[in-house]
């Protein structure tokens, strides 16, 4: 068996005098899981909680949530915040879309819904801290905290939090910062959670459950909406090319679906109101500048005011990122890329920045 006080640097024995309690956001899967063995072996008092966002009552997360809350003799509580997920959250998804936008639904709940529900249940039921199981870390510098890059580069989350509040990040524990999945995963083995470690993964949009956007879309908007109907492919020159069976089913840079009549070109532009996708090069989507209207960015300067920065435009670090400079005038924020990226999307995140850790982002 492994020792967890050799492995991961903390004793089984831990004790505090007055315990800290903690609320615990459980998904029900390997890492929410292992984060409560973690936290108890600190010393803290772990209280469960698990958001029911779009599923019922029998949903197999919010059952093994539970089971594992009562096998660690740990406090569980469910919130059922589906109103608020699909007026949120749903909403957002499908509108971004209408508007020829590509969205990342992950980002905006923990904005709106995920932390912001377990800041208010965790000041109800008494807990001084919120914790999750993100592959993330947090640093304190200069008077305030930041989202730091978790350790594991193939599991880092930091991308999907950069919009979280001073007053949610100071509260927050990530007790998988420092590990690699591997290290969570061989904890679960030795504590008898096999079950729970060989569980396969969760990935992409957690509303989609595994299938196409463009699906869920046609499933969710009425037959008879109009962004679903044929609407015209035309060229940079407003030369008619063929057409295309509903323009939310198509994203900045996809070739699928216009192979036919716009051969070896891919959609660089959406017009949602003439219902239009515009096909040209691949090459006409580089750029090596980019400007944020819509963004937020540390006070501390010196963080990153004529410094190299790391930018992020998609989730995990398998995606590779770009260095650039930023600067600040009138209320937009400017990204100089040392190299050309391409299809960057109206609608996506953009990250940045310094020393693994997050001082700025916006959405494009």
């Amino acid at each position: 068996m492994v020792s967890l006080h050799s492995k991961f640097g903390i004793s089984i024995f831990a004790a505090v005098m007055d315990k800290k309690r903690v609320l615990l956001g459980m998904s029900g899967g390997m890492d929410s899981s292992m984060s409560a063995v973690l936290l108890q072996q600190q010393g803290y008092e772990v209280v469960g909680c698990t958001l029911q966002t779009h599923t019922d009552d029998s949903d197999a997360s919010i059952i093994a949530a539970k089971k594992l809350a009562e096998e660690r003799n740990i406090g569980h509580h469910l919130i059922d915040c589906r109103s608020e997920f699909q007026e949120t959250v749903i909403s957002y998804f499908a509108d971004e879309y209408l508007k020829g936008r590509t969205p990342n639904p992950c980002i905006k709940c923990n904005e709106t819904i995920k932390w912001k529900l377990l800041l208010e249940k965790a000041t109800q039921l008494g807990c001084e801290f919120i914790a999750t199981g993100h592959y993330v870390q947090k640093v304190f510098v200069d008077g305030s905290y930041y989202i730091q890059k978790g350790a594991d580069p193939n599991k880092d989350q930091s991308y999907f939090l950069w919009n979280l509040s001073q007053e949610v990040i100071s509260k927050a524990l990530f007790p998988l910062g420092a590990l690699h999945k591997k290290e969570v995963r061989e904890l679960a083995y030795s504590l008898g959670y096999g079950e729970i470690a060989d569980k396969k993964e969760s990935m992409g949009v957690c509303f989609l459950s595994g299938t196409d956007y463009r699906n869920y879309l046609a499933d969710l908007l009425p037959e008879n909406h109009p962004a679903l109907s044929a609407g015209e492919v035309i060229d940079e020159n407003n030369n008619i090319l063929g057409h295309h069976d509903g323009f939310p089913f198509y994203t900045i840079g996809q070739r699928r679906g216009i192979e036919g009549v716009a051969k070896g070109k891919c959609v660089i532009a959406i017009n949602p109101e003439k219902k239009q996708l515009i096909a040209g090069e691949r090459a006409s989507l580089n750029t090596k500048s980019l400007t944020l209207n819509n963004f937020s960015i540390c006070k501390n300067e010196s963080l990153w005011k004529n410094k190299k920065l790391f930018i992020r435009i998609r989730g995990l670090d398998s995606v590779p990122g770009y260095w650039a400079t930023i600067s600040v005038t009138d209320d937009s924020l400017h990204i100089n890329f040392d190299e050309e990226v391409w299809a960057i999307t109206p609608g996506q995140s953009i990250v940045i920045y310094t020393n693994d850790m997050i001082i700025a982002g916006g959405i494009v």
